[in-house]
């Protein structure tokens, strides 16, 4: 078995363990937060001593949630190493004063065979980023629950970005972005900077330099998916090294945030239960579903589709489109829109015949709630294709009276950018290689989620 040892244990923090244990959990009683669950929280990564605060209220924000995850992923700067990839570390566990945290290599292999992540334990070796970060999972109940540790290179935009996207799609990874601020400004230049700083991290602005942050390559990254996915952004806390230390003429910023899912496991659950509900009524099928429309976000103002599917008679099973039934701007309250698109797809697609009771059966529903849609200024498909973010965009085509749009879940059919805006204007009833100035393009994301998904979630 390959060990992973602390580099930092003595200066960053403690290395007795008594210490250590009594120090962290004095910052965790000191410093409660509570709130829904994270899928992601930043924090900062100083000594324990001056920034082990903040970051107390982060970790605190996700112990009562520990149970819900299935991994731990850690993405930090490099401080001691130059390159421009993501590194991940060979080993099977990780020893703090604190004992050993199990480190989850069949996810890190999987990561590195889709070309995510490389192996380079150099990284790793004296980092401290990933390292401060251990001694509070292990102060809130870590236990069992592996880590994937990630070094992100300098100036590795690309590479991160695809990893982050793909980290997201599992909403039983909690994602820890290791950054502090500011470094080595007096106090009120580094309370000034930070502020504008803070503010770009609350509007999802994907800009942060260096100069600002010191893990900007993965805080970036995060937050250039943090629409995508309907990420809510929330700051819990901020000092920096000169409300902590002695020394005002040069200190370090520390802000930590918790991104939490827009709409939790049980209300997604209940959305899928309010569409079959829509549907069983329209069939005169009984049902045992209590109905509460006024719950807050479902008063809520956006847009939806409704999507249902059946498995074909292949070993497989695969899913089968068979209706599907959206609207892109908001159409009165999501509780509204979402019975209303539901009865729709069910029985006026005009596609397919109307669902019988034994189709019905079988269907399985899928939801996709959607963004706003913001229009893009091109001025030909090849302009546009190089716009696209495939996996990502859902994308809107308007000509004249002609109107068209595939939801971001349509690129796992169709993973050309090409192919995909090529057939989109075919459903618009337009020849595959129409182009005209006038053709509007509008872009929007969507969280989706399914009875298939919440059942093997």
């Amino acid at each position: 078995m390959k060990l992973k040892s602390c580099a930092v244990a003595g200066s960053f923090y403690p290395a007795d363990p008594k210490q250590l244990k009594d120090l962290t959990m004095g910052l965790l009683a000191t410093n409660p937060c509570t709130g829904s669950r994270p899928q992601a929280i930043i924090v900062p990564h100083a000594g324990l001593r001056y920034s082990g605060a903040i970051a107390a209220l982060a970790f605190n924000r996700v112990r009562p949630y520990l149970s819900y995850y299935q991994r731990i992923i850690i993405l930090g700067p490099a401080h001691t190493e130059a390159f421009d990839f993501t590194a991940a570390i060979d080993a099977q566990r990780w020893r703090t004063p604190l004992g050993d945290i199990n480190l989850d290599t069949q996810y890190t292999e999987q990561l590195i065979e889709l070309k995510l992540l490389k192996y380079f334990d150099k990284a790793h070796a004296l980092e401290h980023s990933l390292e401060l970060q251990l001694p509070l999972l292990q102060c809130i109940g870590l236990k069992d629950l592996p880590i994937v540790p990630i070094v992100v290179g300098g100036k590795a935009t690309a590479q991160t970005a695809d990893l982050m996207q793909h980290l997201l799609q599992d909403d039983k990874n909690l994602l820890i972005i290791s950054s502090d601020l500011s470094h080595f400004h007096p106090y009120h230049q580094a309370m000034q900077t930070d502020t504008q700083t803070i503010e770009k991290i609350k509007a999802a602005q994907s800009n942060i330099t260096p100069r600002q942050a010191c893990g900007c390559y993965p805080l970036n990254a995060l937050l250039s998916h943090s629409e995508q996915f309907l990420l809510n952004i929330e700051q819990l806390g901020y000092c920096n090294s000169g409300d902590t230390g002695t020394n005002r003429e040069s200190v370090v910023g520390y802000s930590a945030f918790a991104l939490t899912p827009t709409f939790s496991q049980t209300q997604r659950q209940y959305m899928l239960a309010l569409a079959r509900q829509a549907i069983a009524d329209a069939l005169n099928e009984t049902s045992s579903l209590s109905i509460d429309s006024d719950k807050a976000y479902l008063q809520s103002q956006q847009a939806c589709f409704v999507s249902l599917k059946i498995p074909d008679s292949s070993p497989n099973q695969l899913l089968q489109l068979r209706g599907c039934i959206g609207n892109l701007q908001v159409n009165g309250s999501l509780y509204q829109s979402l019975c209303r698109n539901a009865y729709l797809a069910a029985f006026k697609d005009s596609r397919f015949p109307p669902l019988s009771a034994a189709e019905f059966a079988q269907v399985i529903i899928e939801i996709s709630i959607l963004s706003t849609p913001e229009s893009i200024e091109v001025t030909s498909q090849q302009q546009l294709l190089t716009q696209l973010k495939p996996g990502i965009d859902g994308l809107i085509l308007r000509y004249q009276d002609k109107q068209a749009t595939f939801l971001p879940s349509v690129w796992q059919q169709l993973p050309d950018p090409q192919q995909f805006v090529e057939q989109l204007k075919q459903k618009a009833q337009l020849a595959p290689d129409f182009w005209s100035n006038e053709m509007q393009c509008s872009v929007y994301h969507s969280i989706t989620f399914s009875e298939k998904s919440i059942t093997n979630s």
